[in-house]
């Protein structure tokens, strides 16, 4: 990573962060909400392979598609799977290695940091708590308690306005095509990381044409460093004519 004083001619002044497969590896603790409602509900067992394709998508979907619901059906898993989580899965995730000084070195640039997730947002900052991170943030918004179901692009519009930042001056950085949609949709630049649950691998995130691809968070610092570089040279070259 760069040093703070070359960050500040990054060329992004907001910063946008997906939470589970991005910032914190929060599979276990998901897996846990998801074998509760189960296990509760008496539907069957879901196979490891069935619960990693599980951390990232809207909860209510998951539900209803997963195991046959109604959408009421769905809502109500879902609300058992959050109580769930409040009380007792959230303390099982934890922070990739690296991230921390990664954020800390995006705030010493004076970018604005935000956290847009599909996570209910109350588990959301507990989670950010748990792991150290949430003081980090200007932001922290997922899905609300009132029952509704919002796309990722709607939560990444209040990130903006509650940020005060325009669409181009913003990068989502995420892990799954849910990001990558949601981007698109608000006409934020996306940069997909490969690390967590949603892509698979390289090719996988290559197909939604992201800024740039980490497979880790070594390489996210790599490319805001040489993000940094460039625009700075660019500037000191546009200063000689």
């Amino acid at each position: 990573m760069a040093s703070p004083n070359g960050m500040n001619t990054f060329q992004y002044r907001t910063v946008l962060f997906d939470l589970d497969g991005t910032l914190m590896d929060t599979g276990p603790g998901i897996f846990a909400a998801f074998r509760h409602v189960q296990q509760g509900m008496k539907w069957p067992a879901l196979t490891d392979k069935q619960l990693r394709a599980l951390v990232g998508p809207p909860l209510i979907d998951s539900y209803v598609k997963t195991f046959g619901l109604t959408l009421e059906e769905g809502r109500q898993a879902a609300v058992m799977h959050r109580r769930f989580q409040i009380q007792e899965s959230y303390r099982l995730a934890s922070p990739y290695p690296g991230i921390a000084s990664f954020l800390q070195n995006l705030k010493d640039a004076r970018c604005k940091l935000g956290v847009t997730t599909l996570k209910g947002e109350t588990i959301a900052r507990k989670t950010l708590e748990s792991g150290h991170l949430a003081h980090y943030f200007d932001c922290i918004h997922g899905v609300q308690h009132n029952g509704s179901n919002p796309t990722k692009a709607a939560i990444i519009d209040r990130a903006l306005h509650t940020l005060k930042t325009q669409p181009q001056e913003a990068l989502l950085i995420g892990d799954s095509h849910y990001d990558a949609i949601g981007a698109w949709e608000t006409h934020v630049t996306f940069a997909a990381v490969t690390y967590g649950y949603g892509f698979a691998n390289y090719e996988a995130a290559e197909k939604y044409h992201p800024l740039f691809i980490a497979r880790s968070v070594s390489d996210l610092s790599d490319f805001v460093a040489s993000a940094a570089d460039k625009l700075r040279t660019h500037h000191q070259k546009e200063g000689l004519h």
